[in-house]
This record gives C-alpha cells, sequence and structure tokens, in this order.
C-alpha cells in the first residue's frame, strides 16, 4: 500500500514532487493569464480577475460544506488541515474551542510565485482565507497581519468565532 509520500507510478518522484510541480505550472500559467487581462483591461481587470478567483475558490468548497453537518470552528480547521498541500509547515499557537492561531513558516504556493515575482497574483489564494472561513460559517472570522507571500518570516493566521452581542 502506498502512502502520500511514495512515489506514484514507479516514475522516481513522491507526491510532494508531483504536487511541487504542478503548483509551480499554476503559478506560471495564472500569472500569464491574469496579466494578459490586466494588459487588455487594466486594473479593473486585475481586480475581476482577483475577484473570480476569489469567488471561484469559495464557490467550490461550498459544495464540499454543504456535505459537513458540523460548523463549528473546531470542524473548519480539520478541514482546512485535511485540504492544505504538502509543502506547508506550521504549528499551532492557539487551539481554542473559539479561536485557533496558526504561524505557517512555509508554502508553496508563496514559494512559487515569489519565485517568479509575481506574489502579487499569488496573493489570491491569501485573500480567499477569511471569505472561506464565513462561507463554511458566517460566525467564523478570519486575521492576518504577516504573509509568506508577501515576503514575512511566515503568516500568523487567527481563524475565531465572533461573540454574539
Amino acid at each position: 500500500m502506498k502512502k502520500d509520500g511514495d512515489n506514484p507510478g514507479g516514475s522516481g518522484k513522491t507526491v510532494f514532487d508531483v504536487e511541487n510541480s504542478l503548483i509551480g505550472l499554476f503559478a506560471i500559467v495564472y500569472s500569464g493569464s491574469v496579466e494578459e487581462v490586466e494588459k487588455k483591461y487594466g486594473k479593473e481587470g486585475f481586480e475581476a480577475a482577483r475577484k473570480g478567483f476569489n469567488d471561484s475558490m469559495v464557490q467550490a468548497d461550498i459544495e464540499v460544506f454543504e456535505t459537513m453537518k458540523d460548523r463549528s470552528l473546531k470542524a473548519y480547521i480539520d478541514w482546512l488541515l485535511s485540504a492544505i498541500t504538502e509543502g506547508h509547515e506550521y504549528e499551532i499557537l492557539e487551539n481554542r474551542d473559539d479561536s485557533v492561531k496558526f504561524k505557517f513558516t512555509s508554502c508553496p504556493w508563496a514559494d512559487h510565485f515569489r519565485a517568479i515575482g509575481k506574489q502579487h497574483i499569488g496573493k489570491f489564494f491569501c485573500d480567499a482565507d477569511g471569505p472561506l472561513a464565513t462561507a463554511f460559517n458566517k460566525n467564523i472570522k478570519f486575521e492576518i497581519t504577516k504573509t509568506l507571500m508577501n515576503g514575512d518570516a511566515y503568516c500568523n493566521h487567527h481563524y475565531y468565532v465572533e461573540k454574539a452581542d
């Protein structure tokens, strides 16, 4: 039985290698597409591409969320951790029922978009974090002040449940 890190089909590449290559390819192709839209339509085109990406990310995950009965912060974090690609390195700094804080020190998306100088486009991924959490449960909020994509040493994700008045 193969594990996630084993090489698929005897290719000599691990799942991580394949996934990392696909992320790099996506970064190049997607950045080129967004830049062409921006060339033709300017800042409005760039913002439309960002909105389209964000809306599509949320919509794709809403379909998964609809199959989940538990809408607690814990359930969201469990889903999030199951959806994270290989290559992310993080630690959980706080893990309470109403607040979870992460410190991400490695992200393959940030690595690839930064490597080609397109972190402003890669940031579309970062921009989806808050709307995804709220789409899962309108009371789950998201804060971030540092991002690897922007060149910080880490991302400081904070998911919390907004207190009802």
